[in-house]
């Protein structure tokens, strides 16, 4: 049972010198130690948090009427590549396979909206948890909405995604 005491510490109780031998500290100084240990923690372990994720890189395209226009040498990007879409907020992810064919999806997630995000083999949707291939079929709900694919195609120096024709995976 918490007690009035436990809700309303003294701050300046917590400031007075204790005795070696006398361990207790109070919730508040508990909580706020925690709090610095908590963060330098996740700062420490940031560098090797981002080798959990795939590296998908933002590039601006050149838009050639109902066509973005990305240059081969970054659309082999590993772990794919971000292209703008200027008639959206989100962007189209750009992905070269490993048999060397390309497959661009939207990354409006289909069941709330929100931006889905590339994963070591999948994407995902940070806000409710929706999963999809790299082709945009459904591995995981909520979402009940395939992610839009887009017609891709190469030449020698470009790889165009064709925004006027999109289609369910």
């Amino acid at each position: 049972m918490i007690s009035r005491d436990d809700l309303h510490e003294d701050p300046a109780a917590e400031a007075r010198p204790t005795s070696p031998g006398d361990a207790t500290i109070g919730r508040r100084t508990f909580l706020k130690r925690m709090e610095v240990l908590a963060g330098s923690a996740m700062c420490g372990a940031l560098p090797f948090l981002g080798g959990c994720a795939a590296r998908a890189h933002y590039l601006t395209p050149t838009v050639l009427g109902d066509r973005l226009a990305v240059p081969v040498a970054n659309a082999i990007a590993a772990g794919g590549l971000l292209v703008e879409d200027p008639r959206s907020d989100l962007p189209i992810f750009l992905r070269r396979t490993p048999e060397g064919e390309y497959t661009a999806v939207s990354t409006k997630c289909g069941h709330r909206g929100c931006q889905v995000e590339p994963a070591a083999d999948r994407m995902a949707c940070p806000c409710h948890g929706s999963e999809y291939t790299f082709e945009g079929a459904i591995l995981h709900g909520p979402t009940q909405r395939p992610l839009t694919r887009f017609r891709v195609t190469s030449d020698v120096e470009q790889v165009y995604i064709h925004i006027g024709s999109s289609k369910a995976p």
